[in-house]
């Protein structure tokens, strides 16, 4: 009996671990999101252009989720980059932006 209870505990983490999916780290999100920035900005099929663009704002939620912010207060659109939020890093509050 105990055997049998040890088996089916066993099985049952084993089936629950299966069905955890690993998350990507923030260095795979950056490297997408810049994939799919780029698509977004190229000229081409409006279509694919579309669903890019809203994958890299998908992406850049995803992102700021994990503590990563887009520019620092004062940069210039050629200078910003993601990085570990700080107190100067520019943070778009999403339910704030919704309200206004």
């Amino acid at each position: 009996m105990r055997t049998a209870l040890a088996a089916l505990a066993l099985v049952v983490a084993a089936g629950g671990a299966q069905a955890q999916q690993q998350l990507p780290t923030v260095s795979e999100l950056l490297t997408a999101e810049l994939k799919a920035s780029q698509a977004c900005e190229a000229a081409g099929d409006p279509a694919v252009t579309h669903g890019q663009c809203r994958l890299q704002d998908r992406l850049s939620g995803r992102l700021a989720q994990a503590g990563y912010c887009y520019g620092r207060t004062g940069q210039t659109e050629e200078k910003k980059e993601w990085h570990a939020c700080q107190p100067d890093s520019i943070y778009e509050d999403d339910i704030q932006a919704v309200t206004r």
